[in-house]
This record gives structure tokens, sequence and C-alpha cells, in this order.
């Protein structure tokens, strides 16, 4: 996850992405339903249920962490429902159309064929800024993908007016939609192995290698996180490599940052969760830009914070390590190499799994 700069704000890539998508399948059905008698109900149908679902992801954390979330309001605002979200969102917005459906039922073939329709611009939107959530250039895979999207949508769009079952195999009948079935299937399985081999070499989960030495040093992942050396507010000397051998959550935050203030409690609940295995989490105050140290040593103190908090006085380690958005996390594997780099306020949930992922456990 990362956060995109808009002016002196940041927004989460995830809720733009979602954006983006929704709006291209919205821009998709609004030319081509034009004229269409029933052109404002189908609409309303998808922006409405879009608006639901998001609405669900967004703030899901309310249904199975009220006690947390509201002890900790700003939770609502810098992160998400997650995983649990996303499932929750697509059944209440499931919900809202068959209801809807329900009260219109002669209009269920357009209703289909509509939300097929901008499904199929939003996955062309999506892959296309597949990038600002992988930090990956387009490769080979999704441009297979997308050529696909791009056939199957004219094919929809162009048979648009015809009966539901033939527009369903897009005119080819039933054995032709069943090779078509296939052979998507088969571009998709190309997708997933060059995807997969990318990660392999320059994804999220970097190789370890016995020669610990040859790693080189970078943020990229798969390369070996910059050393340094900072103090903790009682002047002791603690070193990033003094950590090696275990997973590192290594946070850039300030205490004058909202997202990081939404953000370390929920911190502090995975460290005291996971402490007893192979975790560590070090957060380095970016103290050149605090009002006084007093300010970030008093937020420590009335969050409770129990892991290591250092203190980056000049800046320099910040520097090192590229920090343009506040908070951001590194997580680093037992050989002190990048596994992932998170922008922004993350919950527990993503905690957990990028804790997994980089220690393998």
């Amino acid at each position: 996850m990362t956060v995109i700069p808009i002016g002196p704000f940041m927004i989460r890539a995830d809720i733009a992405v979602f954006l983006i998508v929704a709006l291209a399948g919205y821009m998709t059905l609004r030319v081509r339903l034009h004229r269409l008698e029933h052109r404002d109900w189908l609409l309303d149908t998808y922006v409405y249920s879009l608006m639901i679902g998001f609405a669900v992801w967004k703030f899901g954390m309310l249904l199975w962490d009220p006690v947390r979330t509201l002890r900790h309001p700003l939770s609502l605002i810098y992160m998400t429902g997650g995983v649990r979200g996303i499932g929750l969102g697509s059944l209440a917005a499931g919900i809202y159309v068959l209801v809807r459906w329900n009260k219109m039922r002669s209009l269920g073939s357009l209703l289909i064929k509509s939300f097929l329709m901008a499904a199929l611009a939003g996955g062309f939107g999506y892959i296309l800024l597949d990038g600002l959530i992988t930090d990956r250039p387009i490769g080979a895979g999704q441009l297979l993908v997308m050529l696909l999207l791009i056939v199957l949508l004219s094919s929809a769009w162009l048979k648009f007016d015809t009966p539901l079952p033939q527009w369903l195999t897009f005119g080819l009948g039933r054995n032709g939609a069943v090779m078509l079935v296939i052979g998507s299937l088969l571009v998709w399985a190309v997708y997933n192995h060059l995807n997969n081999s990318g990660n392999g070499s320059t994804g999220d989960r970097p190789a370890l290698t016995d020669d610990a030495d040859g790693i080189a040093v970078g943020l990229k992942p798969g390369k070996r996180a910059p050393d340094f050396a900072l103090q903790t507010v009682d002047g002791q000397d603690v070193r990033l490599s003094d950590y090696r051998g275990r997973t590192v959550l290594l946070n850039f935050w300030a205490s004058w940052c909202p997202p990081c203030k939404a953000e370390m409690p929920y911190m502090e609940d995975f460290y005291n969760r996971h402490k007893a295995e192979d975790v560590v989490i070090l957060a380095v105050n970016m103290t050149h830009l605090e009002g006084s140290m007093e300010d970030a040593a008093s937020f420590v103190h009335s969050n409770g914070l129990t892991f290591p908090v250092l203190y980056d006085r000049d800046g320099t380690v910040t520097g090192t390590y590229e920090i343009t958005a506040y908070p951001t996390t590194y997580v680093l594997t037992p050989d002190g190499v990048v596994s992932g780099r998170y922008q922004g306020a993350i919950n527990e949930e993503l905690m957990v799994k990028a804790y997994r992922r980089a220690s393998g456990s």
C-alpha cells in the first residue's frame, strides 16, 4: 500500500484506484446507455451500490473492532476495513442490487449487462493502475489480460442490444463461449506465472541468500536496508544491524502527524501480541521535524509505547530512507532485506500479513 501526493494532501492509493475504476465503469455505462429509457435507473443502481460497498469497506472496522476504533477515531479517516471490509462491502452492495432488481424485474437483463460491462471497463482500469500499488511496471502478463478485456468490452459494447443469452456468449454460441473461457483461463495462468516470476526477483517476496554479504544495499524489495545508528531518549546507541536475525518493522513517524497518531495504537497492540516471536518494531522519530524532542517523548509516554523508539535529530536517516509520506514503514526480513514498504497508516491486519511474509512464517 502506498499514498499519492495531491498538492499538500495525501490519498491512499487503494482508495484512488477504487475511485478511478468506479469512474471508468460509470463513464462506460453513461455513454453506452445513452438514450436508453431506463438509463437513469441503471446508473443510480450502479452508483449507489458502489457507494454502499465503499462505505462498508472504509468503515467496516466499526463492526468487528468497535471498542478500539471508537477509542482511536482517527483510524476511521486513515485506515480501511481491509480484506474483511471488502467482502462485507461486496455483500452489502449485492444485497442492494437484488433489492433494486426485485422492484424492476423486467430490467434484469439490462442490469446484468450493465454491471458486467462496467466490470470489464473497471478491470481494465485496475490493471492499468496496478503500478500504483505494486510499484512495478506493466508486464507482459498484464498486457495480455488488458488486451483480452478490450476485446471482451468491445464485443459487449457492440452486441449490447442482443438477447441476454446471446450477449453472454458474445454471439459465439455455447461451444464458442466455452473455448473463450478456456482461452481466458490460459491467459490468466500465463499472467500469474509471469507475475509470480517477477515477484521472485524484484517483487514483495525477496529471495534470501546464504551469502548475506552478497546482497546489495538499497531501498527496493530484495535489497539490504541501509544500516544506521541512532540514540534512544536516554542516549543509548542502537544500530539497525543489532536486530539481524529478527523481522523488523522500521517505522518513521512524527508526533504532530495525524495518520501517525492513528497508527501507533495498532502498532503497540501488534507488538504486544507478537513480541514473543522474532519480530521487533523500531520506531524512528523524525525529530528534526518536531517542535522539540520533548514533544516526541511526551507522545511516546502518553501512548504507552513499549517498543524501541529512536530519535533522528538531524534527519540523516530519514533522508537515507527517502521518507516523503508520514508515516512510512519498511518491513525487513531476518537477513535485513527489504520485504515491503508501506506509506501511510496501516492497521494491525496488514502488519500481521507483512510480518508473516517477511519472516516466512
